[in-house]
Formats: structure tokens, sequence, C-alpha cells
């Protein structure tokens, strides 16, 4: 193993060694995931005493990195610790709890996957999905309350003779627990989601929006129901804003009027006030705004203006974490009343900035195609320009990532462009995509490629093109795209070189097998109306287009993306003369679980990037 590579990605890891950072109700204490060298324990701090991750103490033997962990909330009364996990990284999720005086891990419900879920305001009962699979290949999800005190569980509903599926959503209950509320997403196409009402004693289900209130991003903003009003964010005229239901009447008010986009949200922990934060990518500022969720007057008159990009932490109390393209995350405890005062600071990495940052970067827009403009964001290293890469997937983000430093270290550029699709630029330019994955946000990335030729003076043998997940099949699609696609004759780019991070290339294998076949069908519409166009959007159909120098990495143990979706592909790659480089984890998930492995990936996709671009 090269010894100067090796130093460099143990660089980054070892400042980074904490993970899912979750602070409980008052501050007083900070959970989080640490990473040693082969595992990931789960640690406590008390944050009346100290600040710093250094003193947090190991509260459980359980190593993480062999399953996820997702925390919910720390229950005070009987000293618990509330998640979510799985076993073996294979997304059987179901709900734990953990003693923090033993360590001891308690598996509260036992579902081939927990999807829904939500606990009282009391902390005593639960409501539980178990979302499984038929013979036929459909996901139907049954529902269940559970008590805390007694375990005793009760049957509630099954979905699979409804229209309208549950899948994935909180669930609220009212404050004297007698009703449960939880959205449902029609013909389970996530595009139009609606709000179930059921009433726990008589087991009646009554849905609560009309038909045209529908849309496909709909979601609570509060953490229970109480006077009959039930808060929530919409996207049903086209931007995000709040609005409230009055369960008496039937009534539906909108609260909030914002045009640009709401990037996240806190409710208060007594449910009566809500901070929600709006990103201006532009002028690389966050906007905190807050609004009351009871009495008369709504909106505090101050918008509180943030320099970078600032995200709410894991937390019912107000802390905001911030991050930008050169500079590490850190975590902010704030006052608000008429001034925004900062109380606290938890800084979650080890060592100097100056070490970890080695490049500088700004915000821009380029023209696609089609003359629309693509914003992203441009990484460029401190030294000589040596290539550059483009985020296929999931750009447009002005956060810290190691990735891109290691990648500045080598001299690579790096563009994160939010093509057609993407989040958080609204939802006309997020709705794109729907009907036509594989088809013009790739050709945002192509064209992506052909500004940088110019911006950076580089040829296309130096330009290459990286993703996970999505991503990863972005970029395999972005290297076989058809020359002739849409009637084009230039939508096929030469790229120099392309990194997949658990990707699939073949679509139908992908809805047949992966535990999200839904987000596909949101993607390309139902398989059985469109199988062709499945297929004629797989890379594995177009592999002869293939000529770039490819690495790919995936684990076997991916439920979210099978390796079945990649095997064939992966064959012809093996049967080929093409360049590649394949590395395959018999016990990673949806990604590498430990230091480990994430040093043997980092050492070969330096290795293969040093020898393509050299």
């Amino acid at each position: 193993m090269p010894i100067a590579e090796k130093l460099m990605i143990e660089k980054y890891l070892n400042a980074f060694p904490y993970t899912q950072t979750y602070i409980s109700r008052e501050s007083k204490y900070l959970f989080f995931l640490k990473e040693l060298k082969n595992s990931k324990i789960l640690y406590k701090l008390d944050l009346e005493q100290s600040d710093s991750y250094d003193d947090a103490v190991e509260i459980c033997s359980e190593d993480f990195s062999k399953r996820s962990y997702m925390p919910i909330f720390f229950c005070s009364k009987v000293n618990f610790l509330y998640f979510q996990s799985d076993e073996n990284n294979k997304e059987n999720f179901n709900m734990y709890s953990l003693k923090i005086e033993t360590g001891e891990i308690e598996q509260i419900t036992h579902c081939t996957y927990c999807g829904v879920y939500g606990f009282s305001a009391d902390r005593m009962l639960l409501v539980y999905g178990d979302r499984y699979k038929t013979s036929q290949g459909r996901f139907y999800t049954k529902l269940y309350l559970k008590d805390l005190n007694t375990g005793d569980s009760q049957f509630l509903i099954d979905d699979i003779n409804w229209k309208y599926k549950l899948s994935w959503s909180d669930v609220k209950f009212d404050l004297k627990k007698e009703n449960i509320f939880f959205m449902v997403d029609r013909d389970n196409l996530r595009k139009k989601y609606n709000i179930v009402q059921i009433n726990l004693t008589s087991k009646s289900c009554v849905k609560l929006l009309p038909e045209d209130q529908e849309c496909c991003s709909l979601y609570f903003a509060c953490k229970f129901i109480a006077f009959n009003k039930l808060f929530f964010f919409s996207e049903v005229n086209k931007h995000k804003n709040l609005y409230v239901l009055n369960l008496d009447t039937n009534k539906i008010d909108q609260i909030s009027f914002f045009v640009n986009e709401i990037s996240d949200y806190l409710v208060s922990k007594d449910n009566k006030t809500l901070y929600v934060t709006v990103v201006n990518y532009k002028k690389n500022e966050t906007y905190l705004n807050k609004i009351m969720l009871m009495g008369e007057k709504r909106f505090d008159s101050v918008k509180h203006v943030l320099s970078g990009t600032h995200f709410f932490a894991d937390s019912e109390d107000l802390w905001l974490g911030s991050s930008s393209l050169d500079q590490p995350h850190m975590f902010t405890k704030y006052r608000l009343d008429q001034e925004l005062v900062k109380e606290k600071k938890l800084c979650p990495y080890i060592g100097s900035k100056e070490a970890l940052v080695h490049n500088a970067y700004k915000y821009l827009e380029y023209s696609s195609f089609d003359s629309k403009k693509v914003p992203a964001y441009l990484s460029l290293p401190k030294g000589d320009i040596k290539g550059a890469v483009i985020t296929a997937f999931y750009g447009g983000n002005n956060d810290y990532n190691f990735q891109t430093q290691i990648f500045s270290e080598l001299g690579i550029a790096v563009l994160s462009p939010a093509v057609r699709g993407s989040f958080n630029h609204g939802t006309d330019w997020r709705d794109m995509i729907k009907g036509d994955l594989g088809g013009n946000e790739i050709l945002d990335l192509q064209w992506g490629a052909k500004y940088l030729e110019k911006e950076l003076g580089l040829s296309s043998n130096k330009i290459g093109v990286k993703g996970r997940s999505h991503g990863g099949y972005a970029v395999l699609r972005s290297l076989t795209m058809p020359k002739n696609f849409k009637s084009m004759t230039n939508s096929f780019y030469p790229y120099g070189f392309g990194i997949c991070l658990s990707g699939f290339a073949d679509l139908i294998d992908f809805y047949k097998t992966s535990n999200i076949p839904d987000w596909l069908v949101s993607m390309l519409g139902q398989y059985d109306l469109a199988e062709e166009k499945y297929k004629d959007r797989s890379p594995l159909y177009f592999f002869n287009n293939l000529k770039a120098p490819l690495f790919i990495f995936h684990g076997k143990n991916d439920r979210r993306v099978p390796l079945s979706s990649m095997e064939g592909f992966l064959n012809k790659l093996r049967n080929s003369n093409k360049d590649y480089t394949i590395n395959i984890l018999k016990e990673a998930g949806h990604g590498p679980s430990n230091k480990k492995e994430e040093i043997i990936k980092y050492i070969k996709i330096i290795k293969f990037l040093k020898k393509v671009l050299n």
C-alpha cells in the first residue's frame, strides 16, 4: 500500500472520526459515533461539563460499522436512547432502545423494514409500520401500535387494498393519544401525497386533504397535534411553504409565502415555535426565520442573515450546523430573542483548518444544451490544475467534503452542479427529471464538461465524472450516452475517466431487486407501462459506448442498490479490453462501513486517478 497516499487519507479520516451527532433535549447530552481503527462505537458527552468530544465516554460496546445507526431521541425519564438500526448493513430497519447505565440494546420492533414510525408526546406509545414484499414483487405496509410500558402491540391497518400507500412517513399523535396522523402516497408513485387520520379506538380512517391539495412534497411541521390544528409543509403552490389544517372545520390556511427554497426546519420542544432556514446560493447566505405556531402573531419581524450554508443539527434546541467547501463543519447553539446570540460551540473535527483545506471555490451558473442555466460550485486546488471531475448528482451544495480536499491535494478541480432534478433549487427545476431519468440531467453534465474545457483550459481526457448511488448511475449513463440522443449530434462527451460508487447499470434489475423501486417509478413511470424506456435508459445496453477508464466500487450487502443491478455491466467489463478497476467489498452495504474499508477504497481511487491523469 503506497505510504504517501495512505498517510493523506488517514489524515482526513483521523480528523473526522465523529458522525451521527445528536444533542438531547435541553442540550444536556451529546451522543455520537466515534470511528476507531476497524469499528464505530457510541459515545456520550455531558455538555454541562464539557464541550469537547475528547471528554465523551463510551456507553455501548456495539460495533456500529456492522449496522446502521440513526438516533431518534433520548428519554431522560427512563435513561434510554432510542434509535433506528439494521443488521449487517442490509437496511432491514427496526426500532431499538439503549439502556445508558448498562449499554444493553433491546430490539423494540421486529419488521422486515420499518419506514413509518412515530412516538406519542409522552414517549409511551409507538406506532410503526412493517413494510413487506409480496411474491409479485409489490411492497405494502402493516401498521401497529405498541405500548412501551407493557410491550403489547396491536394491529391497526394493512394498506394492501388501499389506493394510498404508507411507504415512509412520520407518525404524529394528538395530545390525548386518541388519534394518529401520517402521510400516504397515492398509487405509490411519489407524486401525490395526502394525510390520513386514524382513531385508535374505532380504527376509523379519514383522508384529510382534498385531492387538489395533494403534491409530491408533504410533511409535518409539528411535534404533535394540539388544539385540533395540524401544521404541515406543502409544495402545492410550487414553493415549499407552511400551512395549517383546522381539524374542526377542515379549512386549510397558508401561513408562509416563501419564494426561495426552505432548506431546513426545526420545531421547538414545546411545539409552539417553528424555525426555518432559506438558502440564497448566489449571495452565499442563509436566512433564519422564526414562525409562531400558536397565538395571533405568526412571523418574527426580523429575518436573521447568516453567512454561508447553515442547517439545523439533530436536536430539539436551536443548534445550527455550518459548513462550506473550504470550512469543515461546526455546530453552534443559539438563543433567539430580538437578536441571535451564540451560546456554545462544538467542533466535530480534530486538527487545524489549514491542514484540512487545500482549495478555493466560487459559485457560478453555466449554460446547458437548451440555454438553461445550471447552478454550480467550482472547487479549485491552490496549486497547479492537473485535471477536473464533475459531481454527477447530489451536487450544487456549498458544504465541506474531505473527498474534495483529497482531489485538491492531487491538483484536481471539482465542479459540483445542481443538474435538473436536484433539490433546493425550486420545484420546477427538481421535477424536470420526472419521466426523463438518464436524459436532460445527463446533458447538463456533458455541457458542464464543455464549460470546464473553456474555463480551465483542459482537454477532455483530463475531465472525469464521479458519483454515488443515483450519482453512480449518472456516471455510467454519462460515459455510455448515445451520440444521437434525442436527435442531438453532440450528446456524447469523451470523458477522460469515471468513478462509480454504489451505482446501477440495469434499471430493470434495479426495479425488481431494490428496496426502493418506487423511486425509479417516480423517475421513469410505472414499469409495466414503460419497460422499453427502462431498457433504453440503462447503461448496460450501451456498454459499447464506454471509452473512458472506469473505477467501480460496490458493497455486496447493498439492498438499496443491489449488486445484481451492476453484475451484467461488470461481466461485460471483465470480458473486454477496456480500462477498469473493480472494488467489491463483501461486508459493505450502501458504502464502506469502517475506516479500513475507506482507506482501501481511497487508495484505489487515488491510484486510478494518478494513472489516468498522468
